[in-house]
C-alpha cells in the first residue's frame, strides 16, 4: 500500500503506460459491483448492505477485515459466487465488461465518436524555455511508434524551428496520413525522424438506457435511481 502511493504521487515518465488511478478504477469497479449485486439478488440486496455487514460485524466488534472478507460479504450478499469479478477486475487487470454488468439495470455505454479525424502526433509536450521537451509518450501514439523518446528535445519540424505555438499550428495544416520529419536532441546528438501522423477524433462516452429493457430491468434501475427508466 505504502510503495503503490508513493509511486502513484511520484510518476515516472513511463507512468502513463504502465499505471492507472486507483482511486478512479476502484469507485468504477465499486459502482458495477453495487450493479453486480443488486441484479443478482433481484434487488433485494445492494453494496449498501454489504457495507451495513462490516460495519456491524467488524468495525462494532473491533476487528479487522480482510479482502477476503469483502468478497465473501458482497457473495452472501449477491446470493451467489462473485469470484469471476474480483479476479478480473480487483485482482486483476482484465478490461472491465461494462455493457455486461450493466445491463443488469438496463444500461449500456454509447461512443459517439467524430468522423472528421484531426492529424496526430501524440504525446505530452512541454515548452521549456526555447526547448520543445517530450515529457512522457503513451506507446500507442505516433510518435513512440515511429521511434521519438521521452527526454527528446524537439529542435525542428520540417526544418522549421520548433515551439509549442508553431507545432499546434502545423499540426492543424497536416491530415492522418502525412509524414513530418522532427529533428531532436537525444543524449546531445542530433538525428531526424520521420513520423506518419495518426488520425484522431472527438470521442465521447456516455451511459444510457438499453433498447426495449424488460420489466425486471425497468424494476431495478427504479429501485436503485428512483425514477423510471425511460
Amino acid at each position: 500500500s505504502f510503495d503503490a502511493w508513493i509511486k502513484y504521487y511520484r510518476p515516472d515518465e513511463n507512468a502513463v503506460n504502465n499505471q492507472i488511478s486507483y482511486y478512479d478504477k476502484g469507485e468504477l469497479v465499486n459502482f458495477l459491483l453495487d450493479i453486480e449485486i443488486r441484479s443478482s439478488s433481484k434487488g433485494a440486496k445492494s453494496l449498501d448492505d454489504v457495507m451495513r455487514y462490516l460495519y456491524t460485524e467488524f468495525f462494532k466488534k473491533n476487528r479487522n477485515y480482510t479482502p477476503e472478507d469483502y468478497q465473501r460479504t458482497s457473495e452472501m450478499m449477491a446470493g451467489k459466487s462473485l469470484d469471476e469479478f474480483f479476479r478480473k477486475y480487483v485482482r486483476g487487470t482484465e478490461e472491465i465488461e461494462y455493457n455486461k454488468i450493466l445491463n443488469g439495470i438496463g444500461l449500456r455505454i454509447n461512443l459517439d465518436s467524430d468522423a472528421k479525424k484531426q492529424a496526430f502526433l501524440g504525446g505530452t509536450l512541454a515548452q521549456d524555455g526555447e526547448k520543445l521537451m517530450i515529457r512522457a509518450l503513451a506507446s500507442d501514439v505516433p510518435a513512440y511508434q515511429f521511434g521519438l523518446n521521452t527526454g527528446d528535445q524537439i529542435v525542428a519540424i520540417d526544418g522549421n524551428r520548433a515551439s509549442q505555438t508553431f507545432l499546434t499550428s502545423y499540426m492543424n495544416e497536416k491530415k492522418p496520413g502525412d509524414k513530418i520529419k522532427l529533428t531532436v536532441f537525444r543524449f546531445d546528438a542530433l538525428r531526424d525522424i520521420e513520423v506518419t501522423l495518426g488520425g484522431r477524433g472527438k470521442q465521447d462516452y456516455a451511459i444510457v438506457p438499453v433498447e426495449n429493457p424488460s420489466e425486471e430491468q425497468k424494476r431495478l434501475y427504479q429501485d436503485y435511481l428512483k425514477t423510471p427508466l425511460k
